[in-house]
């Protein structure tokens, strides 16, 4: 799934927030979805801040949908809130981002990992 990216024209905090780490226009690889209960839908993209590549939950109402195909490695997860998710299923092991943004190696390997298969496959 890929999705372009165009600044809102809106004051909405929860569109805005952390959009300036992206780059008008540009195409991004939409890596999960994530629907919390009665918001919008988000789309975990990476972007280039410094010198790093980073991931991150964006505002779906951000980005233009360019690609439909769906990742074969993404399950769907259902939570007692009614959010759910679309991902690898190794991302929504309990504790797994926390691990990905303390920089653990063996999560930033597992991340790195299915990253690769969705890249192939998008």
């Amino acid at each position: 799934m890929r999705a372009r990216f165009t600044r809102p024209q809106t004051s909405d905090p929860q569109i805005l927030q952390g959009i300036e780490a992206l780059r008008e226009g540009e195409e991004y690889v939409v890596l999960e979805v994530s629907v919390r209960f009665g918001r919008s839908a988000l789309f975990r993209v990476e972007f280039i801040e410094g010198e790093w590549e980073q991931s991150a939950l964006f505002d779906s109402r951000a980005f233009t949908v360019t690609s439909h195909s769906l990742p074969p490695t993404w399950r769907y997860f259902q939570f007692d809130t009614g959010s759910f998710s679309l991902c690898p299923e190794s991302w929504n092991q309990p504790g797994f981002w926390e691990s990905y943004y303390d920089h653990a190696p063996q999560a930033l390997e597992v991340y790195e990992t299915e990253k690769r298969e969705i890249l192939s496959s998008s």
